[in-house]
């Protein structure tokens, strides 16, 4: 075969033998690279512009959130649901670009000692997030997260707020004269732990749908000035600082606690269980760790077709002891049984399970 010379040309040879050009050019590959993907990102509607019914935070969640990063919540608590069935069960819609134009930085990330917060707001009462950041083992036990007593005391500096929002303005926020003339006084007065609460109360509204009405509850109500009786004596029954999403009218999945009995209640024909349940049984599985026994009691819907309600019945009470074992319970600590009255009528009773300890 021919020998073809190659002098005057560049050959693998070349690029393979001299270190210095083979870092030149994979330098110059990965920068193309880099930059045919993330350039056309700057020019798209769904990562440059929020969603359409997103608000500006408030200057207590502004707040909030310097202190969030301060005490470095980020390291074990990301903001990021990822598109597969297993997040979304668990924590609702996946996480898109527009819910973050307005976060600097942003709190994307894979990091997770404890769970994913980007669809918080709104799925606990204010006084659990007060019980949960006080002392994290009041409603969770198994918590391994350390507890922010400091924040009950600490103040928040109302003389840096409106500079802070100012520069957020310039780099996209859209914050109002208005807004940020009142800052000083709308935080002014506010504990740490109020700040921090009213930040987690406006995550994830907008990608979940639900109503802006929730973000300005969370913003308007404080929490209670002085530490409750449970922080000082944790009783041993919490139950009144699990989650309180309450069950609605609507036909839609939900949880609440009532009188230590986790009630969920299932969408119409449907066996998913409501996001949250897993902690809001934290207290029951507490329960049967220390030796009792969960005990599951599902109703069935008396109108439509009584042989399909019932299996649905039983389906929904094998979804909830599903839930129970996938949190480290094994099949012999959990009882499922009839209640005494299992004719619950129609609407969302009877379309309950529910779970209690003996």
């Amino acid at each position: 075969m021919a020998n073809h010379p190659t002098s005057g040309r560049l050959s693998h040879e070349k690029v393979e033998t001299n270190s210095f050009l083979l870092i030149v050019l994979v330098l110059v590959v990965v920068a193309f690279g880099g930059l045919v993907e993330i350039v056309p990102l700057f020019f798209q509607k769904s990562t440059t512009q929020p969603l359409e019914n997103m608000k500006p935070p408030t200057a207590l969640q502004v707040a909030g959130r310097d202190i969030y990063l301060r005490e470095g919540c980020y390291n074990c608590h990301s903001q990021m649901v990822r598109p597969f069935r297993a997040e979304t069960l668990r924590y609702g819609p996946y996480s898109v670009a527009g819910e973050s134009v307005w976060d600097h930085p942003f709190q994307w990330g894979s990091k997770r000692t404890g769970p994913d917060l980007a669809r918080v707001g709104g799925r606990y009462s204010d006084e659990w997030h007060y019980q949960h950041l006080y002392n994290p083992r009041d409603v969770v036990p198994e918590s391994n997260m350390p507890a922010y007593p400091w924040l009950v005391k600490n103040t928040v500096n109302e003389n840096t707020i409106s500079a802070h929002m100012t520069a957020l303005r310039r780099v996209g926020v859209p914050f109002t004269d208005e807004a940020i003339a009142g800052a000083p006084e709308a935080v002014k007065g506010k504990t740490e732990m109020e700040a921090v609460i009213a930040y987690l109360q406006g995550l994830g509204l907008a990608r979940s749908g639900q109503l802006s009405s929730v973000q300005s509850a969370a913003a308007a109500q404080p929490a209670p000035a002085a530490a409750p009786a449970a922080i000082a004596a944790p009783q041993a029954d919490a139950s009144a600082a699990a989650p309180a999403a309450a069950a609605s009218a609507t036909d839609e999945a939900a949880v609440k606690v009532e009188n230590g009995v986790v009630q969920f209640f299932f969408a119409t024909g449907k066996k998913d269980v409501a996001q949250g349940g897993t902690e809001a049984l934290a207290d029951v599985i507490a329960g049967v760790k220390a030796g009792k026994k969960a005990v599951i009691t599902g109703y069935t819907d008396a109108t439509g077709n009584a042989a399909a309600n019932e299996a649905l019945a039983k389906d929904r009470a094998f979804a909830v002891r599903d839930l129970l074992l996938s949190a480290g319970l094994t099949e012999d600590q959990v009882t499922l049984q009839k209640p005494a009255d299992n004719n619950a009528g129609a609407g969302d009773q009877a379309r309950r399970v529910d779970v209690a300890l003996q």
